[in-house]
């Protein structure tokens, strides 16, 4: 097998990443700001931890950092123009619940809503920020999750049959799991 080296930052290897849509109420527009973050990841289930990196050039970053509260949204690969559009938009110059008419529902513990156009969401308090590099790393404790009926099985995973989740290839491409191929090492039978 030959391989081929080069510089990083040239190739997205670490990707496909599932896609995962940042709400953060703006206060001063009396709205709520929607953007998608590929670089995001669970980082403790005791107490429950969920990071996001975000540049802090970024308008969700300043809004996130105002309210100290943000909603984690997941959208279904039929999504992926909307996740591509609320990529493309700007906060600062534009309401995205308006012109992409979004369908919200309110949260349960803190004020900020969250997609009705997702499988699943999660309400999160900000407790901490680190700056990596270009990069801020906002880690939220999640404090409320929902999903909608019937996308997980008993024990809390994904139903692929169901809910085709949004990935991320890099360059504003998109893609979804093969509810096929999904294995158990232990060749027990998968749903």
């Amino acid at each position: 097998m030959e391989w081929k080296s080069q510089a990083p930052g040239s190739s997205y290897f670490y990707y496909p990443r599932l896609v995962c849509v940042i709400g953060v109420r703006d206060e001063a527009k009396a709205t709520t700001n929607f953007a998608p973050v590929a670089w995001s990841t669970p980082l403790s289930s005791h107490p429950p931890l969920f990071g996001v990196c975000l540049s802090p050039a970024t308008y969700t970053h300043h809004l996130v950092l105002a309210t100290g509260e943000f909603t984690l949204n997941f959208l279904p690969h039929s999504q992926a123009q909307l996740a591509d559009a609320l990529g493309k938009l700007s906060g600062k110059r534009v309401d995205k619940v308006k012109t992409l008419a979004l369908g919200l529902e309110s949260g349960e513990v803190i004020a900020t809503p969250f997609l009705t156009a997702g499988y699943a969401a999660a309400e999160c308090s900000l407790v901490e920020r680190h700056q990596f590099g270009d990069q801020t790393l906002l880690v939220g404790e999640v404090l409320r999750v929902h999903l909608l009926a019937g996308c997980c099985d008993p024990d809390g995973v994904l139903r692929l049959d169901r809910v085709p989740p949004l990935l991320y290839l890099g360059g504003n491409r998109y893609a979804t799991t093969d509810p096929g191929s999904v294995t158990r090492p232990d060749g027990a039978a998968s749903s």
